[in-house]
């Protein structure tokens, strides 16, 4: 794969998927987000994820892991992402990779997924985790794992009542995360700047054994990913869609891949590669200032930021 073309002047809002937005804007009218966002600021959290990822895993540094670093620089300065996080290798075999720490980012890539996936392949994987940093996902995410936790604790406080809350911010919590995955796709193409290599990527996520690996034609599923676009027509197989993902953490595969597909197709993909920088004359929609801490958009009436966490105040 040639050398991927610099973005200069890329926003996230450049490339940011319309459900991530719709599904964010929904999950921030929840009641008991902010009362979330202060406990976890209060309860250190953070802080304690910071302490278990890097007690547990390899530090990927120039001497230690250097073709892994350098693909770190590389997607950081493709992706023109202001800070560069900290990567680790863990010791799962589980085909995954995850992204923590919105003051301290880390990015983890089990040995599993650096195992099977080829160079490109993992360079889109990894670009997927950075795009969760420059979108501002990651503090979110974090919510997201210690809700169940956050919400007994509260639960137990007010006889039930935080209980109850906690079960309608999972709801909305869980429903944005899969959205939020569309937008860190589009940031892996976007890095790799090669469609097949996001396939190939996808695929093997999907469960393409390693057995079979080099039998596997992308064209096929390609042609699956555009045949379950078809399923959406079918009321009954939509109901069947949301039920079984109403759970998941991540959407379907091949409904990631339909949506990459889309976007190459609408001319999306192609608009931001050809001028990163337009997206950055206008503010987004709704968006009346920046963060002045992690660059999040706000709208002017949040009593914190939703990319930091930090308070409105104390963002001057």
């Amino acid at each position: 794969m040639s050398e991927p073309r610099v973005l200069s002047g890329l926003v996230p809002q450049a490339y940011e998927h319309a459900l991530d937005r719709r599904a964010l804007d929904a999950l921030q009218k929840t009641r008991g987000l902010e009362t979330l966002v202060r406990k976890c600021n209060e309860w250190g959290f953070e802080r304690l994820l910071y302490v278990q990822l890097t007690g547990s895993n390899l530090r990927v540094t120039a001497d230690s892991f250097p073709q892994l670093h350098e693909m770190l620089v590389s997607a950081c300065t493709t992706l023109e992402l202001p800070t560069q996080p900290q990567l680790y290798i863990g010791a799962s075999g589980e085909m995954n990779a995850f992204t923590a720490g919105v003051e301290q980012p880390i990015v983890v890539l089990n040995s599993g997924i650096v195992d099977q996936m080829t160079d490109d392949e993992l360079l889109f994987v990894l670009a997927h985790e950075l795009g969760h940093i420059k979108s501002g996902h990651v503090l979110y995410y974090q919510i997201a794992e210690f809700l169940p936790l956050i919400s007994e604790v509260i639960g137990e406080a007010t006889f039930g009542v935080g209980a109850l809350l906690g079960a309608s911010l999972q709801l909305a919590l869980l429903n944005w995360r899969r959205k939020s995955e569309f937008t860190s796709d589009r940031a892996g193409l976007l890095a790799v700047q090669d469609l097949n290599v996001a396939l190939s990527a996808l695929m093997k996520l999907a469960g393409l054994p390693q057995k079979y690996k080099d039998s596997v034609n992308v064209d096929d599923f390609v042609a699956q990913a555009r045949a379950f676009e078809g399923m959406d027509n079918d009321k009954l197989s939509w109901f069947a869609k949301w039920l079984s993902t109403a759970g998941q953490t991540h959407p379907w595969t091949v409904l990631r891949a339909k949506m990459c597909l889309e976007w190459v197709d609408e001319g999306g993909y192609q608009q931001v590669l050809d001028a990163p920088h337009e997206a950055a004359l206008l503010l987004p929609e709704g968006v009346k200032a920046f963060c002045m801490k992690c660059g999040q958009g706000l709208s002017g009436n949040e009593a914190f930021c939703t990319g930091c966490g930090k308070p409105v105040p104390e963002m001057s």
